[in-house]
């Protein structure tokens, strides 16, 4: 899996950057490719998220990014430009300020980006191919792109 995602990585930087729509998903690279990071864009360089302390907040790119090997945030896109759902970056924002029994593999990120999704945070969409499927039933997301934005 990680050489499929370097791979995917080096093949992604050639193509069209994108702007994250209010309710986009992003996710990025937290471990060469062994473990990645979710969360819903609600605007103005805003994202949602949920921590590995089982908070979740409101964080800037460079915090979402933050404590993992990232050097790009991937967007949910449709036929390459970016795509989003306000109801989703709702339910994001009413959540901020709980906390969740943070587990790596049980209660993770991408369970809660799949529940922002759905409006069932008591999901076991616990994996990031499955929040990429969410995504393509609830976003009509089929690609996914950089954010341009400068992390650095």
């Amino acid at each position: 899996m990680p050489i499929y995602n370097t791979v995917e990585s080096i093949i992604d930087g050639c193509r069209n950057r994108v702007v994250p729509e209010i309710g986009s998903v992003l996710y990025c690279d937290l471990a060469f490719g062994y473990m990645d990071h979710s969360g819903i864009y609600i605007g103005d360089n805003k994202i949602v998220h949920l921590t590995r302390y089982g908070k979740i907040q409101v964080t800037t790119p460079k915090g979402f990014i933050n404590g993992g090997t990232a050097i790009h945030i991937y967007v949910s896109c449709r036929n390459g430009i970016s795509t989003g759902s306000y109801v989703s970056a709702e339910r994001a924002i009413s959540m901020v300020g709980a906390s969740r029994r943070y587990h790596v593999l049980l209660d993770n990120c991408h369970q809660f980006t799949c529940g922002c999704l759905t409006g069932n945070f008591d999901n076991t969409d616990n994996y990031l191919w499955v929040l990429k499927k969410r995504s393509g039933e609830h976003l009509r997301a089929n690609t996914w792109r950089y954010w341009n934005i400068d992390l650095f």
